[in-house]
């Protein structure tokens, strides 16, 4: 197992600590937007694996990520076509 060489200074009695693996499972989100998205900004959107659901205050865009890496790429990819989030939400019963 790979570990940090920070690691090597601390008190062996001391349990490790809980390192994320990039292979732990992809991650779902829910990501609210404000407004409404043209036939253009979804065919914009398509790239980024987003799903797209009309929610009863609006559109919701649905996403499975690799790793919040993946997400925070995605969710650059938005502000730069102009895309207002209003929030973001994991979804656990997805992974």
């Amino acid at each position: 197992m790979w570990r940090p060489h920070v690691l090597e200074n601390l008190d062996r009695n001391q349990p490790e600590p809980t390192v994320m693996s990039g292979g732990a499972g992809r991650l779902s989100y829910e990501i609210r937007v404000r407004g409404e998205l043209t036939d253009a900004l979804i065919a914009a959107l398509q790239p980024l694996g987003l799903q797209v659901e009309q929610g009863p205050s609006g559109p919701i865009l649905l996403g499975v990520f690799r790793d919040q890496a993946e997400l925070h790429g995605a969710l650059q990819a938005m502000q730069d076509l102009g895309v207002e989030l209003i929030e973001i939400r994991q979804r656990a019963e997805w992974t």
